[in-house]
Formats: structure tokens, C-alpha cells, sequence
């Protein structure tokens, strides 16, 4: 089986808080760095303190970039089961599958990327298929990270 690769490997960190949406403040090597928080939006009820993560490293030279680190995926269950939070590279992903024929039994054909259709762009374009990306973030409760107001009662 064929695996996506990241251009540059991973690195685990830990997310020490989140003081806004687009910044989260990461325990690296033990030292701490701000990193982008590509899910912009809430992430669940989950209080970001200790949580484990994967990030990348941006490319030094990039003069526009603000912060060094991006967050790439969460455990929330410290069982290194990573859920992915970087809805910019669901379409980086889903070409991945289409392009490999991982997903040969749902869709086939040429992959073309960011086709126009009417006067929208379309994410893909797979064969005679249309094919547009949506990330949803979806959690499941857990005691350690999840603060909800039915955790509260007990």
C-alpha cells in the first residue's frame, strides 16, 4: 500500500494553549514556539492544554510566513490516534487517493484539479465526475480534553 507523505517528516510537539484561532502556543524540545492553527474554527469543546500534536515546519525562507510551525493533526485520546485539523490539505489528500486509485470503488478516471464549472471552481474533476471537498471536524467526548456542560454535572 501506498502511504501520503508530508514534503517534510512530521514532528510531535505539545499544544499548550490556544489564545486565538489562528495561533497555539506548542512545548517543543522543551521549548515553547507559537505555531498556525489551520482550523480556524472551534475544535469541539476541547481545552487545549497538554494535547498532544503533529506539526510541520514551514520553509524557512518564506519572508510572509508569521510563525515557524504548523499544527497538523491532534490526539485527543494520548494514544497517538491522530485526528487531522488542517483543512487546507483535504484536497492535497483526497488527489493523493484519487491519483493512487485508492478509491477506484467509489470513483475513476483522469484527476484534474480545481476545474471550472459555470462560473465556480470545483475541487476536482474525475473523469465525467465532479468531486467537491468538505473537512468536517467531528469529536467524540473524552474526560481529559473535552469540557462539556453534561461532564460538569457529574
Amino acid at each position: 500500500m501506498t502511504f501520503y507523505k508530508f514534503p517534510t517528516p512530521l514532528k510531535e510537539a505539545l499544544i499548550k494553549s490556544r489564545p486565538n484561532r489562528f495561533i497555539m502556543i506548542l512545548n517543543i524540545d522543551g521549548k515553547e514556539h507559537k505555531a498556525h492553527c489551520p482550523a480556524t474554527g472551534r475544535i469541539g469543546n476541547i481545552k487545549f492544554k497538554d494535547i498532544p500534536c503533529l506539526i510541520s515546519e514551514a520553509d524557512p525562507n518564506n519572508a510572509e510566513r508569521k510563525t515557524r510551525y504548523t499544527v497538523e493533526a491532534i490526539s485527543i485520546d494520548n494514544k497517538k490516534s491522530w485526528i487531522g485539523i488542517n483543512q487546507t490539505r483535504v484536497n492535497k489528500y483526497i488527489e493523493f487517493f484519487l491519483k493512487e486509485n485508492m478509491l477506484k470503488t467509489m470513483i475513476a478516471g483522469e484527476v484534474k484539479r480545481e476545474v471550472t464549472l459555470g462560473k465556480s471552481r470545483i475541487d476536482f474533476k474525475v473523469g465525467e465526475n465532479y468531486l467537491e471537498i468538505k473537512m468536517p471536524l467531528i469529536f467524540i467526548d473524552t474526560p481529559d480534553n473535552i469540557e462539556t456542560s453534561r461532564g460538569s454535572k457529574f
